[in-house]
């Protein structure tokens, strides 16, 4: 009788997930790798390079807006609306198009898989409207916890992270609400790495490169939680770091902004 593979080491530190994750996917995904640097490079220049707002420019009023639009007929009318259903499903389909590159990459990063840009994009391709159709029921579910004070939404939205991975995780073969149960499973009990994994990187890189860093993490996450599904290790301490500094950021800009408001009235009240 043969013995089982010995389980790999699992790995809490979250800046090691990312640094692992994108090492993974330089190594075995090349051409997703650059494709997402360029991406990212385009996205930093778009927003570099924007062009400033005029001074002179006169804000629309919503009395503009009447007076555009009053006028027009319902052909007119049904026109506009059917430009913006083909723009916006044109919209949702690229970006789900390079969503799936990158959720079946880390499919098969998770099983030490080399990954050509071809068949990455001809996968997503073919998967492409119930990949979309899972984008939608995530939504709706995080919208729907985020109406309990937003914490729940942003926890769930982390714990339902690697349902795309597991869309594309052809030894499952998993599709709408049983990728998301699949990633709710995984994650119990280590929503915190999950989270921290992609968000320290991202904060120390200013979110410059988070497609690359998602990419790299997701696919380490998904490969080490499958195999200590049963029991995960505590939370190491830079994930709580990572998890309580951005409220300590807010909070200390607030009373910042607080304590600058009182100064400046009790020094208005003593030149009066």
């Amino acid at each position: 009788m043969s013995a089982k593979p010995s389980k790999r080491h699992y790995e809490n530190n979250p800046f090691f997930i990312a640094s692992s994750g994108i090492t993974l996917l330089f190594n075995l995904a090349q051409g997703v790798a650059i494709m997402l640097i360029i991406l990212s490079v385009l996205g930093l220049f778009g927003n570099a390079f924007s062009p400033p707002p005029d001074p002179n420019a006169r804000e629309l009023t919503s009395a503009d807006f009447m007076n555009t639009f009053s006028g027009w007929t319902t052909t007119e009318w049904l026109m506009l609306g059917a430009a913006s259903l083909i723009i916006g499903l044109a919209i949702i389909m690229i970006s789900a198009l390079f969503t799936g590159v990158s959720a079946y990459t880390s499919a098969r990063l998770a099983q030490n898989e080399d990954v050509r840009i071809r068949t990455a994009f001809a996968e997503s391709f073919d998967k492409l409207w119930g990949f979309i159709w899972l984008q939608i029921i995530v939504f709706v579910k995080v919208l729907l916890w985020s109406l309990l004070f937003i914490i729940p939404g942003i926890i769930m939205a982390v714990r339902y992270s690697l349902a795309n991975v597991a869309f594309f995780d052809d030894t499952q073969n998993l599709r709408g609400n049983d990728a998301i149960k699949e990633s709710l499973r995984l994650t119990k009990g280590a929503w915190i790495t999950t989270y921290a994994s992609t968000a320290l990187f991202n904060m120390l890189t200013f979110f410059a490169i988070s497609s690359v860093v998602s990419t790299g993490a997701n696919a380490v996450l998904y490969r080490q939680l499958q195999e200590h599904s049963d029991k995960k290790p505590a939370a190491h301490w830079l994930s709580w770091l990572t998890l309580v500094l951005p409220f300590a950021l807010i909070s200390l800009i607030i009373f910042g902004l607080i304590a600058i408001a009182i100064v400046v009235g009790l020094l208005g009240q003593k030149t009066i």
